[in-house]
């Protein structure tokens, strides 16, 4: 015998029928609103300061991000000769903490026989990056603005900070590209200003 929505057979107790109710209203509440128990976020964003990439600039993009992380592409506008780069960032250690990276498509040109080395030594608030490729491999070009490698932040505090090549000569590595020949690339420029704002809600 059917019975029609919302009531209970003739033949359930009264505390059945309480049990049921209490039950469908618990699986279904909020008829069409469900959304509004959702828990929602606002993910990390870096807005790079190079808005106009020259032939030979190196900068910072965003590449990825979410509610508790953000990547930075660290990218190369048309740099021909790119075999060994070192670098130095410096990230606000009080809003991010330094996680891992991916190597980018420009250094894994090819494909190479032997996958390039990377050295990442991380000091809280300055990040120390190097890549090379191996021989037979040879030295890859970046046609446009390609990435070197990616660089994955986590968050630590809400606020906001400069994310930036340290060019100040203080870390044990500085910003430089060399060929296969160990020749100094030409044109490369990690200049001031080639980061940007990173911003952790």
């Amino acid at each position: 015998m059917s019975t029609a929505p919302g009531t209970c057979r003739k033949l359930a107790t009264p505390v059945g029928c309480a049990v049921m109710a209490a039950t469908l209203l618990v699986l279904g509440c909020g008829g069409g609103g469900g959304d509004s128990d959702s828990v929602t976020c606002t993910a990390l964003s870096f807005a790079r300061a190079l808005q106009s990439p020259a032939v030979g600039d190196v900068y910072l993009d965003e590449s990825n991000s979410t509610c508790s992380t953000v990547e930075i592409a660290v990218v190369a506008s048309n740099v021909s000769g790119i075999f060994t780069t070192s670098f130095d960032i410096s990230y606000p250690a009080s809003r991010l903490q330094y996680s891992s990276y991916t190597l980018g498509p420009l250094m894994t040109k090819g494909p190479p026989t032997t996958t390039p080395l990377v050295l990442a030594n991380d000091t809280g608030g300055t990040l120390e990056i190097t890549i090379t490729r191996f021989s037979p491999d040879t030295d890859v070009n970046a046609s446009g603005s390609e990435a070197m490698i990616y660089l994955r932040f986590a968050r630590v505090a809400a606020g906001s900070g400069i994310i930036d090549f340290d060019t100040s000569g203080a870390s044990s590595v500085g910003e430089v590209i060399y060929d296969q020949n160990g020749s100094p690339a030409s044109p490369a420029s990690f200049a001031p200003g080639h980061g940007g704002m990173v911003t952790v809600p």
